[in-house]
């Protein structure tokens, strides 16, 4: 049987967590990482020629081309995490205050369908 490759293209590791929920929605499934900054669409689907799937970090105005029907027709998908308060404190390098500590955990995969912008010059 053939495993699903996904492209994780992110800066950060993929959690255990993050590939445990993977293997349950495509069974057990290969992941390649990709750190680079892309600057476009054509970019992702480069690093992911190879891939199933493409998991993805990326500002929405790329993720609205990658999930436009005309550019891409594998699914992009994105993880989903929750802010949980650890009851610690850290120091914020950028104001040297004191500030609540939180941690991300994992909660979920979801499934991009379309993204839509829409702005006004001010």
């Amino acid at each position: 049987m053939t495993k699903t490759k996904i492209l994780w293209l992110s800066r950060h590791d993929m959690t255990d967590a993050q590939k445990a929920d993977l293997d349950r929605i495509y069974g057990e499934c290969e992941v390649k990482k990709y750190s680079q900054t892309v600057t476009s669409f054509r970019d992702v689907l480069d690093a992911g020629a190879d891939c199933d799937v493409l998991a993805v970090v990326l500002p929405p105005n790329i993720i609205g081309d990658l999930v436009n029907p005309r550019n891409n027709d594998k699914p992009v998908i994105r993880a989903i995490a929750n802010r949980i308060e650890t009851g610690g404190t850290i120091i914020n390098p950028a104001t040297g205050k004191e500030e609540k500590e939180f941690k991300f955990e994992h909660a979920g995969w979801e499934h991009v369908i379309k993204i839509e912008i829409v702005t006004e010059k001010l």
